[in-house]
């Protein structure tokens, strides 16, 4: 019996590196006059990666087999060979990999005097030039770690020498190439819950069901939409109180017998596919009793072709319940549970996983990814929305004046009170320890957020290629959760069988100040910012915070007070001026105009227009507001930036009400941020998308109540921000 619906293999596709390396060394030399032999400049070069490369292929050759020295060939790392700037390598004995890596190259490991850039090349043991799924790994901590892509593969005396920049030297290293494979994906829903749209499942999960005290099953099904995947709902069995009526079922051989028979029945009379238990909190003195309750269920599900999943934590040290290779032998899939804190997680799970395979056959593993992020304060660690980690990342604060001094021309100190260290807190950042982003708020207790996205997912995919799993299970595929939208990241996975790892580029976590109603804020960028308040009313400042994927905003309104009103200027009262005849005129030159002094464009200077339409369903394919569409359709929303400045602008920002987190496209498919409009052409005041001046951009949404969307633009000449706002109002029919 299949444990999984069949599916097609993978698509070969080369892995794509996702933020562009700094030229090192190696790519210079070899632009260096293409027109001759390279080879005087290969041999030539005596310095940086020309100088390990060669001593890597050729200087090691006979010490690690090349030169015939049988001997010397199963030296395993005895011997080290100076590569000069103070760094020694040796080849070492590799340690075990996993079963989804391969070697392909030796294993080094290196001694530096000092933590230097360095690009650096490793001799392949194989004859290829196809990068697509090869890596630079190190061991660390009792796991393969990837540390970068191999960039280029080229020919030296005949190797095949596989190379990339690192930004130190590494302790060790080799090239590993990770197998490819057919990947299934199970979501997880709440009661009533539906899919998210983007999620590409085999198997659908919905928690509806937990154990009664006598042995029977209570809840209501999900309804599920017909689909192509697997319907298995969970019976949960993990809180304080259904744990304890596990345990007390399994004690008792009656109530274990009429529990396998209730699970049987339902499964048999819902027409699912299966049941999964998620049964995580068996006492350590029940483990028999759950092996046989399991085996017997399996055997009784089996016998009707259905299948039986277990959701358990991974192995651990301390007594479980769980007979791994029993249970692993009874079952079709088991589900890993993660652990909440990502340090900890990344310190754990790769040598469970480790252990887990050894009794269970990979491909019934399924690692649970959890969408959600996470809130620690000391050892406790709880889960929050995603959107919710964002809000607290982006509250901001007034520090100076106080609200009655807030008037026109004054500066107003504003800060993030969440990520500026001198409000006790720590800015966003990656953290390498739990391969996440991550920030600290201050105060008397200290609370670390790890906002989980796909930056983070991605590291913990490679674990499922490494290990060679059957798969991955989210743990809460729903539509209607504060979850981070993952699927992008998975998806790819099941399509490609790969992976790529990347990191926010720091720049992109920095946060950033807009001010749409006026004043100036100057740059707008950091934790903290100066803005000088304009005449009295109201106003809202927006911090902008990002998670490198996504940017969001969140309004810190303002009011300035009336200032002070000026005193009245005294009249000055002269004396009857006295006519003096005026002499002959004699002749003088033409006087000279006085230059202009026009200076540094101030932020008065600096003017925006944006427009916003929008198209849905209707007939005529035109884009307007309002804009009439059936409910559940796809709207396109079309915005119009027009710069009307004297100077060129760069789009800094664009916040949409609605749709936080949008990323708005041009034709090219290319994201607008980061554009420069020239100088303003002559149209002025119009929201006109002609010239230099103007940018296009469009993005989609599915809409399925009436709704107006409003999006604010901010741009920047580099020292002052301005913005601008519209809406498109949607009507549902």
């Amino acid at each position: 019996m299949r444990r999984f619906p069949p599916r097609e293999p993978p698509r070969e596709r080369r892995l794509r590196r996702e933020q562009p390396r700094p030229e090192g060394p190696f790519d210079r030399l070899l632009r260096r006059r293409p027109e001759r032999d390279p080879a005087p400049i290969i041999i030539g070069g005596t310095i940086g990666f020309l100088a390990l490369v060669i001593v890597l292929v050729l200087a090691f050759s006979s010490l690690f087999g090349g030169g015939g020295n049988d001997n010397s060939a199963s030296d395993t790392g005895s011997d080290s060979v100076s590569l000069g700037s103070g760094i020694t390598a040796r080849r070492a004995q590799i340690p075990a990999l996993p079963p989804g890596l391969a070697a392909q190259s030796e294993y080094y490991q290196f001694d530096a005097q000092e933590d230097v850039p360095i690009a650096l090349g490793l001799p392949l043991i194989s004859d290829t030039s196809d990068t697509a799924g090869l890596g630079f790994y190190t061991y660390f901590d009792n796991r393969w770690q990837r540390l970068a892509e191999v960039k280029e593969i080229k020919e030296f005396q005949g190797k095949k020498v596989g190379q990339t920049e690192f930004t130190k030297v590494p302790k060790n290293l080799a090239i590993l190439r990770v197998l490819a494979q057919t990947y299934q994906v199970a979501g997880s829903l709440p009661q009533n819950g539906a899919l998210h749209p983007d999620a590409r499942v085999n198997i659908v999960s919905p928690r509806d069901y937990v154990p009664a005290a006598d042995g029977s099953v209570q809840g209501q099904a999900t309804l599920v939409p017909s689909q192509q995947a697997l319907l298995m709902p969970t019976i949960v069995g993990s809180t304080q109180d259904t744990a304890a009526i596990v345990n007390d079922i399994l004690k008792d051989e009656s109530l274990r017998s009429a529990h396998v028979g209730a699970i049987a029945k339902l499964v048999t009379d819902g027409g699912f596919a299966g049941i999964d238990l998620e049964y995580s909190s068996v006492d350590s003195k029940q483990g028999d009793d759950f092996s046989d309750f399991v085996k017997s269920l399996a055997d009784r599900l089996h016998g009707n072709n259905k299948r039986l999943s277990l959701t358990l934590p991974p192995p651990s040290s301390t007594p479980q319940a769980y007979n791994w290779n029993e249970l692993g032998k009874a079952v079709d899939i088991i589900k890993v549970l993660p652990l909440a804190d990502p340090t900890v997680y990344w310190q754990t799970m790769p040598s469970a996983l480790s252990q887990l395979i050894k009794d269970v056959d990979p491909g019934k593993v399924m690692l649970v990814v959890n969408p959600f992020s996470i809130e620690g304060t000391g050892d406790v660690t709880r889960p929050i929305g995603y959107l919710q980690a964002i809000a607290i990342a982006a509250e901001g604060a007034v520090r100076d004046p106080s609200a009655a001094d807030i008037k026109p021309g004054v500066s107003v100190k504003l800060v993030a009170k969440n990520l500026d260290e001198g409000e006790g807190a720590s800015p966003l950042r990656w953290d390498n320890d739990g391969s996440v982003v991550s920030f600290a708020l201050g105060g008397a207790e200290r609370h670390r957020i790890f906002i989980e996205n796909s930056y983070s997912v991605s590291f913990k995919l490679e674990m499922v290629q490494a290990y060679r799993l059957g798969g991955v299970a989210v743990a809460d595929a729903s539509a209607g959760s504060d979850v981070a939208n993952v699927w992008g990241v998975i998806n790819g996975l099941v399509q490609s069988a790969t992976v790529s790892l990347a990191r926010p580029n720091d720049t992109t976590l920095q946060p950033s100040w807009q001010a749409p109603d006026g004043g100036d804020i100057g740059a707008g960028t950091g934790t903290s910012a100066t803005w000088v308040a304009p005449q009295a009313g109201k106003y809202n400042i927006i911090l902008v915070v990002s998670d490198g994927e996504h940017r969001f905003g969140r309004k810190l309104p303002l009011e300035v007070n009336k200032g002070n009103e000026p005193a009245a200027t005294p009249l000055v009262t002269f004396p009857p001026e006295t006519v003096t005849p005026s002499p002959a005129p004699a002749a003088s030159a033409t006087p000279t105009p006085a230059p202009s002094t026009s200076g540094t464009p101030s932020a008065s200077t600096l003017k925006l227009q944006v427009g916003k339409r929008a198209d849905g369903d209707d007939p005529d394919s035109i884009f307007s507001d309002p804009e009439q569409t059936s409910a559940g359709s796809d709207v396109t929303y079309r915005i119009v930036i027009d710069n009307d400045s004297p100077v060129p602008v760069t789009i800094q920002s664009i916040v949409d009400n609605v749709y936080p987190g949008v990323t708005c496209k041009n034709s090219q498919g290319n994201d607008v941020i980061g554009l420069t409009l020239a100088p303003d052409d002559g149209d002025k005041d119009v929201a006109t998308e002609q010239g230099d001046d103007a940018a296009v951009c469009k993005f989609t949404k599915t809409v399925s109540q009436s709704v107006t969307d409003t999006v604010t633009v901010t741009v920047t000449d580099g020292t002052h921000t301005a913005s601008d706002s519209d809406s498109a109002e949607v009507d549902v029919t």
